[in-house]
């Protein structure tokens, strides 16, 4: 549902991983918004690529729905699945904020109550969230407070690895040839069908990889600690063994904190 006065269309998504529904939101003078309700059936495989295809070409985009993927770092007490592990590394390496309520969304008789509805926004702060008492459903509906102000959008930096030889199979088959025209707007449904088609065979015949890039400058001394103190933790983590593995890990942990109090500006000074 969306409100009449706000002026929007509806889009047609096809995605091999979701059950969508969608719309552009457009604004005076800006760029459109698009917000996709989703779900993904617990059966159905989440692949990477499909998650891109949501967000790819655009600047404002809300995904939002119940996409049954379970992770420890929005719900922590639920066994984790391979959906949250997929949805968690796309968003690493995207840097598109993922947000999910603190309660839990979706409750069980015999189970773990889980947290399984959440939000991927792109161009967008999710500033608050929130799982609501509200019908008599085993889902809470979920309330997400969006803010586009003061916000700029990272990159989505990927590189696609097109099957050329599915692509014209994909094509030949969809495309139909010599379409019929008579006047302008025949031509104008010609090439929008003909473009289309286009991009849907060409997402469906590729592969695509993220490029990580950082996301903030980390000076190599600071590194180089993190990477002692989470080789310390592994230790810690596989053989509880306290002397000295434990006394390291806290002190290296102290010296990154204190590090984290210092920036380097361009120039090469500090503050």
């Amino acid at each position: 549902m969306i409100k009449r006065t706000i002026p929007h269309h509806e889009i047609k998504i096809n995605n091999p991983s979701f059950e969508t529904s969608a719309i552009k939101i457009e604004r005076p003078n800006n760029k459109t918004i698009t917000v996709i309700s989703a779900y993904r059936p617990p059966r159905k495989p989440l692949l990477p690529q499909d998650l891109h295809q949501l967000f790819r070409n655009q600047d404002y985009v809300l995904v939002a729905g119940d996409l049954n993927a379970k992770h420890a770092s929005w719900s922590p007490y639920a066994q984790q699945n391979v959906a949250g592990h997929t949805i968690r590394r796309f968003c690493d390496s995207t840097a598109f904020s993922l947000s999910a309520p603190l309660e839990p969304t979706h409750f069980h008789k015999s189970l773990r109550n889980t947290v399984i509805d959440l939000a991927i926004s792109k161009g967008m702060t999710i500033t608050e969230v929130s799982s609501i008492l509200e019908l008599s459903s085993d889902h809470n509906p979920v309330l997400f407070e969006v803010s586009l102000d003061n916000f700029t959008s990272p990159a989505l930096s990927t590189y696609a690895f097109p099957n050329w030889s599915k692509f014209q199979t994909i094509l030949t088959s969809t495309l139909p040839g010599n379409p019929k025209i008579s006047n302008t707007d025949d031509i104008d449904n010609s090439i929008q069908n003909f473009n289309t088609t286009f991009k849907n065979a060409f997402n469906n015949s590729s592969t695509f990889k993220s490029i990580n890039k950082p996301l903030s400058c980390i000076p190599s001394v600071i590194r180089d600690k993190i990477k002692i103190k989470n080789r310390l933790r592994k230790d810690w983590q596989d053989t509880k063994y306290i002397p000295p593995t434990r006394p390291n890990l806290i002190n290296y942990k102290k010296k990154l904190k204190m590090n984290s109090k210092i920036s380097t500006v361009p120039n090469g000074t500090k503050n």
